[in-house]
C-alpha cells in the first residue's frame, strides 16, 4: 500500500467538487444554523455569521455583529468560511463579498465555491512531520541572503513552527521577507512570514527555544500542497501504526 495519497484520492476523499454535492452541503449548515467564522484581511479579521440561503446563483449570509469588521468585509477582496458541525471541519473560499438586502434585512452575497474541504478533526490538527522526512525551512533577508536553516517542527496551513538551541537573533512581530520551505516530493512553500511569539522551553547549555511563524499572502496553491502534506503525514502515520 502507497504511503500517500495521490492527488486523485485526497481530492476524492476530502474535497466536493460537485455543484449538487456542494449546495448540499451549504444547505445543511444553514438549516443547522451552524455558526460559521468568515476570515478576511489575511485571516486578521473575521465575522461570525450562519448561511441565510444556497442556491445555484450564490451563497447568501448574515452580517457579523461587529459593524466595523462588516464594512471591513465589503472591502475584501476574498474570505474564507470555517465550521466545525460534527466535529468535522468544513472550509471553502468566497470571493469579492457584496453587501445587498435580503428581503427587509441586509446580508452579504458571495458566488457558489467551487469546492469545500471537508476534514475530521484528527486529519487536520495533528500536523507533526515524522522524524524520517526532514522538512526544512531556509529564511531569507531582504537581499536574498540565507539567515537561518532549520527542521520544522510542526506546520499547518497558518504557519509553522521550529525548536532551536540558543536564543534567536530574531523579535516577535518580524516579518521575514522570504521563507522557503521543502515537503514531500521536492514541493517546495515560499512566501513572506512574520513571527508570532518566540518561547523559551528547555533549560540546556545555550536554553531551548520554540519559534511560531505565520504565512503572509500564502498563495491559494501553497496553500492547497501544505494541506496535502498534513493529509499524507496523517496517512502515514496511521498505516505505521496499524490504525
Amino acid at each position: 500500500m502507497s504511503a500517500s495519497f495521490s492527488d486523485q484520492e485526497i481530492e476524492d476523499r476530502f474535497f466536493l467538487r460537485g455543484q449538487v454535492e456542494i449546495l448540499s452541503a451549504l444547505n445543511d449548515l444553514a438549516h443547522r444554523r451552524e455558526p460559521i467564522s468568515v476570515y478576511f484581511n489575511n485571516g486578521q479579521s473575521f465575522i461570525l455569521t450562519a448561511i441565510l440561503s444556497a442556491r445555484p446563483d450564490g451563497l447568501v449570509f448574515d452580517l457579523g455583529g461587529d459593524p466595523n469588521m462588516n464594512r471591513q468585509l465589503e472591502k475584501a477582496t476574498h474570505c474564507v468560511f470555517m465550521a466545525f458541525p460534527d466535529g468535522i471541519r468544513v472550509q471553502f473560499t468566497g470571493i469579492n463579498p457584496q453587501r445587498f438586502m435580503w428581503g427587509e434585512d441586509a446580508a452579504f452575497w458571495v458566488p457558489i465555491p467551487e469546492r469545500i474541504i471537508r476534514l475530521q478533526r484528527r486529519e487536520f490538527y495533528r500536523n507533526l512531520p515524522p522524524l524520517s522526512q526532514d522538512f526544512r525551512t531556509k529564511l531569507h533577508d531582504a537581499d536574498g541572503h540565507v539567515i537561518a536553516d532549520w527542521r520544522l517542527h510542526d506546520i499547518s496551513v497558518g504557519g509553522f513552527g521550529i525548536i532551536t538551541e540558543g536564543e534567536p537573533q530574531l523579535r516577535i512581530g518580524d516579518t521575514i521577507p522570504q521563507a522557503w520551505i521543502t515537503l514531500l516530493n521536492k514541493n517546495h512553500v515560499h512566501c513572506a512570514v512574520t513571527i508570532q511569539h518566540i518561547t523559551f522551553i528547555e533549560r540546556t547549555k545555550l536554553g531551548k527555544f520554540q519559534i511560531g511563524f505565520q504565512f503572509q499572502n500564502l498563495s491559494h496553491a501553497m496553500d492547497i500542497t501544505i494541506q496535502k502534506t498534513i493529509l499524507n503525514i496523517e496517512y502515514e502515520r496511521h498505516r505505521l501504526l496499524g490504525k
